[in-house]
């Protein structure tokens, strides 16, 4: 049990913070990281339940849970700091670990959600059909709607040179990001430092962060739809998660390449993905300001 004592500390805006604040952002952290644990066993018992012949389902299920279980360790540590800081006098830091905690328990609902969309994922998948594949081509049935651009228009995008020299590589990209985020990182930390904090936080591409290759445009999109804390209809498919983002009002069709579900992702360059992460949202901040990479 924190003794809280019969102090006042100053909060992020100048104000004061009561007793009776310093309990609640207490209370509330804890309750955080009892759900955490209810998330995780409710995680876990999808994979026990997953038939261990059905390899692609029992792998899905997986990484989410080992996902869901860094999370929570993330968060068990922040909330063991927070008490610390409570018990010291340290009250000052309570928003930054607090936050962190309601961060990773946001994360991880979304990773259950994607646990249980596994199965469904899978089973669209090994669906056969008959049917011509009309617009989107690999996602085998997931319905995804890919907005067209209106016909006669020319295109938003001019001609530019993506190759391994001019594109915008995973590290770069994740030192953007994370920014955009205000992670609470400092000038010292390295892109790098920036890969492993997004790692933490479950937050990456499909095949996670590869350092020193180039980011698509289906990276952008799954990346970004993670840290926003997005609903996706196939969490298999980065163009479920590109959807995502443009019915949340995202101009991915406009500051983006386009994206020919019948061709590979085209790279993307430093220019889109600045202009994109200045005109978006950080969703999983506790305020809904703009973000800024800078």
């Amino acid at each position: 049990m924190v003794l809280l004592g019969v102090m006042l500390v100053h909060g992020s805006d100048g104000a004061p913070l009561s007793t009776n604040d310093i309990a609640a952002t207490v209370k509330d952290a804890d309750a955080h990281v009892a759900r955490m644990q209810a998330v995780r066993d409710e995680a876990a018992k999808l994979e026990d339940a997953a038939p261990t012949n059905q390899i692609e389902l029992v792998d899905c299920i997986r990484s989410r849970v080992l996902k869901i279980e860094g999370l929570l360790d993330l968060t068990r540590g922040a909330q063991k700091d927070l008490h610390l800081a409570v018990k010291s006098g340290n009250t000052g830091a309570l928003d930054g670990y607090a936050s962190s905690v309601a961060l990773c328990w946001t994360r991880a609902e979304k990773l259950l959600a994607e646990a249980q969309d596994c199965a469904t994922s899978v089973a669209l998948q090994a669906a056969p059909t008959n049917e011509a594949p009309t617009g989107v081509t690999n996602t085998a049935g997931a319905e995804i709607k890919i907005t067209p651009r209106p016909a006669g228009l020319p295109p938003l995008h001019r001609s530019v040179a993506r190759t391994a020299e001019t594109c915008l590589h995973h590290e770069e990209f994740a030192a953007m990001l994370g920014k955009a985020m205000d992670l609470k990182m400092t000038d010292k930390n390295s892109p790098e430092d920036y890969v492993k904090a997004l790692t933490r936080l479950a937050i990456e591409p499909l095949h996670g962060w590869q350092i020193g290759k180039c980011v698509t445009v289906d990276d952008v999109y799954v990346a970004c739809a993670r840290a926003m804390n997005l609903k996706v209809k196939d969490p298999k498919d980065p163009l479920s998660y590109g959807e995502a983002l443009r019915q949340e009002g995202l101009g991915v069709d406009t500051l983006l390449p386009v994206r020919d579900p019948q061709l590979d992702p085209p790279y993307v360059l430093d220019s889109e993905v600045r202009a994109l992460l200045t005109t978006g949202y950080a969703a999983p901040l506790p305020s809904a300001k703009r973000v800024d990479p800078d």
